[in-house]
């Protein structure tokens, strides 16, 4: 297995357990606009290998999730800011800028944990 990319979060948004409730994640590298902080999750800014697939696995902490579907604008802000908003299961409208995941629960979000995008 390889890394596509690897990351550690560093500052939570006090809205993103909301928008986790609604099965949503957003995340932005530490150059975030200040008026978007308070929904993301943080993380530091790290090289891209390559681009996210469908099939490829993204791991936040211990839990994975297989990529199911890939905006067609998201391999292109996660390389420029670091985001993109990720659904865990979510069916409906392919958003460009979104990646939609299937996996079991959602992923506890919290200060040191690790984002990984990964290829089998």
């Amino acid at each position: 297995m390889s890394v596509i990319y690897e990351s550690k979060i560093v500052e939570v948004g006090q809205s993103c357990s909301e928008m986790l409730d609604a099965e949503m994640l957003i995340i932005f590298h530490e150059d975030v606009p200040a008026e978007l902080k308070d929904v993301a999750a943080i993380h530091l800014n790290s090289e891209w290998a390559s681009e996210v697939v469908v099939g490829d696995i993204l791991q936040i902490g211990n839990q994975e999730y297989v990529i199911k579907k890939v905006g067609e604008k998201a391999n292109e802000t996660l390389q420029s800011l670091g985001h993109c908003t990720i659904n865990f299961g979510m069916e409906g409208a392919d958003l460009p800028g979104t990646i939609t995941v299937d996996g079991e629960g959602l992923p506890i979000i919290e200060e040191g944990n690790v984002i990984k995008f990964k290829r089998i």
